[in-house]
């Protein structure tokens, strides 16, 4: 009864936020965009229509065409599936590893705690994209590649996010007396710290999103990521920077829905944290 009314008074929190909900109806219409590409879009996203090069926005053409007469707006639609493909990928596979590491550091200390923290260290000493550019250069590119790489070059953060919270979890009095009962580590784990442990973590992926899309969107302009002719936003823009003086809309269009990707997850992002941690709570 006790945790349905917090989450009542989360949600509600959550609800009075109006920029949370405008970010959360910008996010769910990127998802429904993705999910429903295939229907919505008016034309092939990499079909050539060489009498209809370099066409500017029209009726026919709300977005207009790219050098090889493709449709933008088409290949800005598809382009939400690999941008959501690629910010839920590197997320999981941060978590994975780096929720991993941090819990292990954090809860069993010591050594470990050392070997751990220091590698992360050595990690954050380089500038995350540097080293996601280094990795996918190093790999030939490509848009797995592209993933992998984002995700080795930034769980770094999550590792220290997680072991930060199980440090504060572990000593706290609830947890010393499940462990004074005899529990063992796994109970206490997956029952009291883990539990308790999600709602930063929660907060810090969705804020995370927008910040591996852009850095897949810069590794792909600077192309390593996703290869002509995939229809990725990062993609588009570099191939539109060559007619940004006379074709704008190239260019122009797929970084819009960057920005207002970037916007939307960013918003939920702020009204969570405001939910989930009323100290941090304003008035919107």
């Amino acid at each position: 009864m006790l945790e349905r009314m917090r989450s009542s008074r989360r949600v509600r929190r959550f609800t009075r936020n109006r920029l949370a909900l405008v970010g959360l109806g910008i996010v769910w219409v990127i998802i429904l965009t993705s999910a429903l590409a295939s229907v919505i879009s008016p034309y092939d996203p990499i079909e050539h229509n060489y009498d209809e090069m370099l066409q500017p926005p029209s009726g026919r053409h709300l977005m207009g065409t790219d050098d090889l007469g493709r449709d933008i707006l088409s290949r800005v639609l598809y382009g939400s599936r690999y941008a959501l493909l690629i910010g839920v990928a590197v997320v999981l596979l941060e978590l994975a590893v780096g929720a991993s590491m941090g819990f292990i550091a954090g809860y069993f200390g010591g050594k470990v705690d050392t070997v751990i923290m220091r590698v992360v260290d050595m990690v954050l000493a380089i500038p995350t994209l540097i080293l996601a550019i280094a990795i996918a250069g190093a790999l030939g590119g490509g848009l797995w590649v592209m993933i992998i790489a984002i995700a080795v070059a930034g769980w770094g953060e999550f590792s220290r996010l997680v072991r930060a919270q199980v440090l504060s979890l572990k000593e706290l009095t609830y947890v010393e007396a499940v462990r004074a009962t005899g529990a063992g580590n796994a109970r206490i784990i997956f029952r009291h710290i883990l539990p308790n442990s999600m709602g930063p973590v929660l907060v810090y992926t969705t804020l995370y999103m927008p910040t591996a899309i852009l850095w897949s969107a810069a590794l792909s302009f600077l192309g390593l990521g996703a290869q002509p002719p995939t229809p990725e936003w990062g993609s588009i823009i570099a191939e539109g920077r060559g007619f940004i003086s006379y074709a704008w809309w190239i260019a122009t269009f797929p970084g819009l829905a960057i920005m207002l990707t970037t916007f939307g997850f960013n918003c939920v992002g702020d009204g969570l944290r405001d939910a989930l941690d009323p100290r941090f709570s304003r008035n919107v």
